[in-house]
């Protein structure tokens, strides 16, 4: 006995299938490397969407990479702030927000940075693989 709904559903689901995983992918190759740190056996990489990380709100994301093999490590919680060297007072952004994504090792991030000019972006972790700290000279426009 043939059935005959199964094969209009194939015929769907398989275009569909072709179309997420072009998304997904065309969606990863848009980040951009804007910095990269190295402390201890890790490199902190600093990854936007756009050419840069611009003045208002603005997400990005921060990887955490193997110096040895390249590959993504989680290490664990992680947190963030900027500030802007300013003669007097110093502008702050305040904490930014940071949020593990479904990949480990990577990081999404969230952040106001009220003006245009070059802040000081502070990324903090600690967890399995450790304790450390970097400062990227972030270019805002």
């Amino acid at each position: 006995m043939i059935r005959r709904g199964r094969p209009a559903l194939w015929l769907l689901l398989i275009p569909l299938g072709i179309v997420w995983a072009a998304c997904s992918q065309s969606a990863q190759e848009t980040l951009k490397e804007l910095q990269r740190q190295r402390e201890g056996a890790v490199d902190v990489v600093l990854l936007s969407p756009g050419d840069g990380l611009h003045h208002g709100r603005d997400t990005f994301t921060v990887e955490f990479r193997s110096v040895s093999s390249g590959n993504l490590v989680d290490v664990g919680t992680v947190s963030a702030s900027a500030n802007m060297p300013m003669a007097g007072m110093p502008m702050m952004a305040g904490m930014i927000d940071v949020a593990r994504t479904d990949v480990a090792g990577r990081y999404a991030a969230t952040g106001n940075l009220a003006m245009v000019g070059t802040w000081r972006l502070t990324v903090q972790w600690e967890g399995s693989a450790g304790r450390g700290s970097v400062t990227f000279p972030a270019s805002v426009q």
